[in-house]
């Protein structure tokens, strides 16, 4: 428990302050205690629980890429859900042995990652919110969540809580936007690649250094091994227009699905 303890105090201490140049309408973190009841209070009954990380992508992007990218996502997938809000973005997650020998890569094990995420949800619920939505935009934080919503949802429901795991927002779309980059010729995916860099790049110009964008490994299609910089795929090609598309798209997707499952638990 001191852990996990630790580790939530840490995020609040930590929280990137990229909130300030989103709706702060939306953000828990920009309300004070107070205002947050009287949201909740007026029918506001959803809460995004969005985890981010901290990890190296090659030379070339920030540490914090997927938080500055979860802000933008979740403050408009907030906007368009309406009476939702967004939890503070916990900015660590499970990272693979690889890319803990680049400096900066924070890692928290699949348990004490899922411990968080649990003690976020039971937070949420002794807050008054009745439906809660994990989240994720890195690849190893889906699994744990998902296991870990199915469990909660089943627990809370009694308490008139619900949980649910929002993946389409990553995974679909992540095959929606390789296939798309593969059909203009380009090596579609990668960790650093052509979309995880211009996504970055339209969310936040100044977290991509331009002067170091160079390809990495493109075996498996740009998912293979990473480079001696910590690459895989090809960044080059990147533009921060692509990266605008993306994200509306993972937006777009995530609405659709959290919309399908609230449609369905308040039946």
């Amino acid at each position: 428990m001191r852990t996990i303890a630790g580790i939530i105090c840490l995020c609040c201490c930590m929280s990137i302050r990229v909130w300030s140049q989103q709706p702060a309408q939306v953000l828990m973190e920009a309300m004070t205690s107070r205002e947050l009841a009287a949201n909740i209070a007026s029918g506001t009954n959803t809460v995004l629980i969005f985890s981010g990380g901290t990890e190296a992508s090659g030379p070339h992007l920030v540490l914090g890429k997927h938080n500055y990218r979860i802000y933008r996502y979740a403050t408009q997938i907030a906007d368009s859900l309406g009476n939702t809000l967004v939890a503070p973005v916990l900015p660590f997650a499970p990272n693979s042995a690889i890319l803990e020998q680049y400096p900066g890569t924070i890692s928290l094990t699949e348990q004490t990652f899922s411990d968080v995420n649990e003690q976020l949800v039971r937070s949420m619920v002794a807050s008054g919110f009745r439906y809660i939505v994990l989240m994720s935009d890195h690849y190893n934080s889906q699994r744990p969540l998902r296991n870990l919503a199915a469990r909660l949802d089943s627990a809370y429901r009694a308490k008139g809580a619900r949980v649910f795991f929002s993946s389409d927002g990553y995974g679909k779309a992540r095959v929606q936007i390789e296939a798309g980059i593969a059909r203009q010729g380009y090596v579609p995916g990668g960790h650093g690649g052509l979309w995880d860099t211009a996504e970055t790049w339209a969310v936040l110009p100044t977290a991509v250094r331009t002067a170091y964008m160079a390809t990495g490994d493109t075996t498996h299609l740009g998912n293979g091994p990473l480079d001696a910089a910590g690459v895989s795929g090809d960044p080059c090609p990147a533009t921060p227009e692509q990266g605008k598309a993306f994200g509306e798209l993972r937006v777009q997707l995530a609405v659709k699905e959290i919309r399908q499952w609230l449609s369905q638990v308040k039946q």
